[in-house]
């Protein structure tokens, strides 16, 4: 199965990516600091095979009832998404504040609902058992643990015009501007990974249309409905730059792309 990748590894292939086409390294440079670290959350089954062992230890459970502090007020009819056992997260791989302990738990409908919850728990804290309702759309799916893959991340999109090593060089030249779409295709190939499909914390969203970038926000983790229970949709949940830095999950925002 294919390797961990890491962001050296990416930008050596990169810069070579660049070179094949006859980019100027600093253009190829720039371009490699729009990559983004992340967290792919998937099931055993998926891990590369280095991370495969015995002792490995779930960063997260997906379904079943979440545990939640007495007096936590969300309608029974909101699924439990997803509960992440943050102490089980690799340390020093997201570019995002995350909670260092305890669990960070999302409640929400996967399917067509822009709205949700997000409440870290810290470790130590009391909680009660939430137990899904009957019309809880995520009540017959048996809970499964997941496990923590670092990756990285590239934008769908680069608007070269934002990147002045860029658009110093293309000029109003067609032909250069196709090179520069080219090393985008190649470093999407090159972050690519058959685990890179499911669950994901932080780095760039996956989204095709109105990425949540463009508005200013930043993604703290993203939700394809078939990692969960099957379908196309996705579930995106954001934040501002200052309340992802903060941990503040109170105006979180969510939204689905189908």
């Amino acid at each position: 199965m294919t390797a961990i990748i890491t962001p050296e590894a990416v930008r050596e292939a990169a810069l070579d990516a660049g070179r094949a086409l006859g980019l100027p390294e600093p253009v190829t440079e720039a371009y490699v600091r729009l990559l983004r670290p992340c967290l792919h959350l998937c099931p055993y089954g998926e891990l590369p095979e280095e991370l495969r062992k015995e002792d490995a230890r779930p960063a997260a459970r997906v379904a079943g009832p979440a545990r939640l502090p007495e007096g936590v007020q969300v309608p029974r009819y909101v699924p439990h998404v997803l509960t992440v056992d943050c102490a089980a997260l690799p340390t020093g791989v997201l570019d995002i504040a995350f909670p260092a302990d305890g669990h960070l738990v999302v409640l929400a409908d996967i399917t067509d609902q822009d709205h949700g919850w997000v409440f870290h728990v810290p470790a130590g804290t009391e909680t009660v058992e939430r137990r899904p309702a009957e019309r809880d759309a995520l009540a017959s799916v048996a809970p499964f643990p997941l496990y923590a893959v670092p990756g990285v991340t590239a934008p769908r999109y680069v608007d070269s015009a934002e990147v002045p090593e860029a658009a110093a060089y293309i000029e109003g030249n067609a032909e250069r501007a196709g090179l520069l779409d080219e090393l985008s295709e190649k470093m999407e190939s090159l972050v690519s990974v058959p685990w890179g499909h499911g669950i994901q914390l932080g780095g760039w969203s996956p989204a095709w249309h109105d990425p949540l970038e463009d508005r200013g926000d930043i993604l703290l983790v993203a939700v394809p409905e078939g990692a969960v229970s099957g379908g196309d949709c996705i579930t995106y949940v954001s934040g501002t730059p200052e309340e992802i830095a903060e941990c503040r999950y109170d105006g979180i925002a969510f939204s689905v792309e189908c």
